[in-house]
């Protein structure tokens, strides 16, 4: 095999909430996190020597050996020791900076990519712990299931979830998150339990309960971000009173979605210019092993 081309899936988190500061500088935090049919294109092909990375579609302003993707290939070389090199081709659809974890998705799938294309027989623990060095995020998207993750974000557990209608809306501006979590650790005073179950919000998904999924949603991010960003709770609000059953921020933001019934009740939102997504979650595959992408077939987006 010369190349292979992955899906990069956006994720939306149901709910996030962020403990108390480590001692190694992380977090402690509670969220279910979700595959989306939405996301971007990554192909990496073999090459004797170097990395070489281009990006079409959205343009990043970052330099090359900074990309997540790019270190994701420097650190499969290192640790496996083989001395070749790759280029890697990115159709970049997902914002950065949005909430949604494009850069680790990418890197996730050159992972992935690589793994295959030198038949390296990497098990689960050796993948796991080379997604990790690159971010809290990335084992998630090894996964390529709704899963619940803990501690840092690293500790993942399956979830079983139905497919989930989602409306997202992205801004067209990047909220780092960094400054959300300082944010936080300035302006607690207190810091409370967790205000979500993923199990309980798995149970009412199932048994289509959704009066009480909102609740579940609930992320600690917003009490900052929205501050700072008032129109992005008016979206929160507005997709609430046209009919979604839950809405939220995602991650740190700068993305909000709201879960639907049906799409009909968000026609006017859709087709409004705004930049509107409308996507579903994704069905429980690994991301491993997918080889031809294939676009969503409910996906509609409007503006850029």
């Amino acid at each position: 095999m010369h190349s292979i081309t992955l899906r990069s899936p956006a994720k939306i988190n149901l709910g996030l909430w962020v403990g108390a500061r480590r001692p190694d500088g992380f977090h402690e935090i509670i969220t279910t996190m979700v595959p989306l049919e939405f996301g971007d294109r990554v192909t990496v092909k073999r090459a004797e020597t170097g990395i070489k990375l281009k990006i079409t579609g959205i343009k990043l302003n970052i330099p090359a050996n900074n990309n997540l993707a790019y270190r994701a290939a420097e650190l499969f070389f290192k640790a496996t020791g083989i001395n070749a090199g790759c280029s890697i081709l990115i159709h970049k659809r997902i914002p950065p900076g949005s909430g949604l974890g494009g850069g680790s998705s990418n890197a996730a799938a050159v992972i992935s990519g690589l793994a295959r294309l030198y038949d390296r027989s990497l098990n689960r623990t050796r993948l796991r712990n080379l997604a990790l060095q690159l971010g809290s995020d990335v084992p998630f998207f090894l996964k390529g299931n709704p899963c619940v993750a803990r501690g840092r974000g690293e500790k993942l557990r399956p979830i079983n979830l139905p497919r989930l209608l989602v409306l997202l809306y992205c801004p067209g501006f990047s909220i780092a998150t960094a400054w959300a979590y300082q944010q936080l650790d300035r302006t607690r005073r207190n810091l409370t339990a967790p205000l979500i179950s993923p199990k309980i919000l798995g149970l009412k998904l199932r048994r289509k309960e959704l009066a009480g999924v909102a609740a579940q949603v609930y992320n600690s991010f917003e009490s900052v971000v929205f501050l700072k960003y008032p129109e992005l709770a008016r979206i929160k609000t507005l997709l609430l009173n046209r009919g979604a059953y839950a809405a939220s921020l995602s991650g740190s933001g700068s993305t909000v979605y709201g879960l639907l019934n049906v799409p009909d009740p968000m026609a006017e939102l859709i087709n409004s210019g705004l930049p509107w997504i409308l996507t579903r979650s994704r069905p429980s595959v690994r991301l491993a092993g997918l080889g031809r992408w294939r676009k969503p077939h409910l996906r509609r987006r409007i503006g850029h």
